[in-house]
C-alpha cells in the first residue's frame, strides 16, 4: 500500500483507498460498496455505478495487451491441499492439463478424495483431472478423504449463523431448500439472484450443509430459464 501511494502522488486523479481485509471484500458488489458507497444489486453492472472492477492481474494483463500486444497465455495457478506432494505456485501455460500441473507439484502423496478447482470456498469439485487450464482458473486443491469426511452434510438445525454471516443479508437455508424443490419463484421472491456466492454460509454452517452450492445451481437454473423464455419470444 506504501508503495502505490508513493506512485501516486503528485497525481489528483488517483487515489489509493487501504480498505480491511474482510472476506468477501473482494467481490465486485463488495469493493463498489466499500470504496463508493454505491450499491448495485443482481441486475446491474458495476458500470452502472461508474465503476470498472479490475484485480492485480487483470490490470496487468491489459497493460501486456495493449503496450506490448500480448494476449493472455499464462496463469498464475496454486496447487495444495493436504492429498499434494509439494504444494507449489506456477506460471502455466493456458490450455495446459489439470494433471499435467499436478504431476509438477509432486503428484499427489495420498489417495484424493475431492480435488476442487479455484479455491475452497468458491470453487468446485472436478470429476475428471483431464481438464484445461483456462484464463481464470486460479487453483486446484486436493482434499483427503480425513478433510472430506470433516464436512459431511447433517439436518438444518435453525441455529441461524448462515444469515448473520451472508455479506447480502439473505436467508440461504431458506434460499437452499428453495433450490432443494427447484422453487424458482419462491427462489426469486426472497431475493436468491442477489447471492454473491462467496460460500460464507456453508463455512460457518455447523450442519456443514452445501448451502452456497444449492444456491450456486438454483441461480444457474433460473438464467438458463430466463435466457429459453427470451430466445422464445423472439421466436
Amino acid at each position: 500500500i506504501r508503495i502505490m501511494e508513493q506512485a501516486c502522488t503528485g497525481d489528483s486523479s488517483l487515489q489509493v483507498r487501504p480498505l480491511k481485509t474482510k472476506y468477501p471484500q473482494g467481490a465486485e458488489r463488495m469493493l463498489i460498496y466499500a470504496v463508493t458507497g454505491r450499491k448495485i444489486n443482481s441486475s446491474l453492472l458495476p458500470a452502472d455505478a461508474g465503476c470498472v472492477v479490475d484485480n492485480a492481474e487483470t490490470a496487468a494483463a491489459v497493460y501486456r495487451a495493449v503496450a506490448l500486444g500480448k494476449p493472455v497465455t499464462e496463469r498464475i495457478v496454486t496447487v495444495t491441499g493436504e492429498a499434494v506432494a509439494r504444494p507449489s505456485n506456477f506460471l502455466a501455460p493456458v490450455g495446459m492439463d489439470h494433471q499435467e500441473l499436478l504431476e509438477a507439484a509432486g503428484g499427489l502423496a495420498k489417495p484424493a478424495e475431492k480435488i476442487v478447482s479455484g479455491g475452497l470456498m468458491m470453487g468446485f469439485a472436478l470429476f475428471d483431472l483431464h481438464v484445461p487450464v483456462t484464463k481464470t482458473t486460479s487453483g486446484l486443491v486436493c482434499l483427503s478423504a480425513d478433510e472430506v469426511s470433516r464436512h459431511r452434510p447433517t439436518a438444518c438445525i435453525n441455529c441461524g449463523r448462515c444469515v448473520a454471516q451472508c455479506p447480502e443479508h439473505l436467508v440461504p437455508a431458506r434460499l437452499a431448500r428453495f433450490a432443494q424443490h427447484g422453487d424458482e419463484k419462491n427462489f426469486l421472491k426472497y431475493y436468491g439472484m442477489e447471492c454473491c456466492e462467496c460460500g460464507c454460509c456453508s463455512y460457518v454452517c455447523p450442519a456443514r450443509r452445501p448451502l452456497a452450492q444449492e444456491i450456486k445451481s438454483m441461480r444457474k437454473m433460473v438464467l438458463a430459464n430466463r435466457k429459453k423464455r427470451q430466445e422464445g419470444d423472439k421466436k
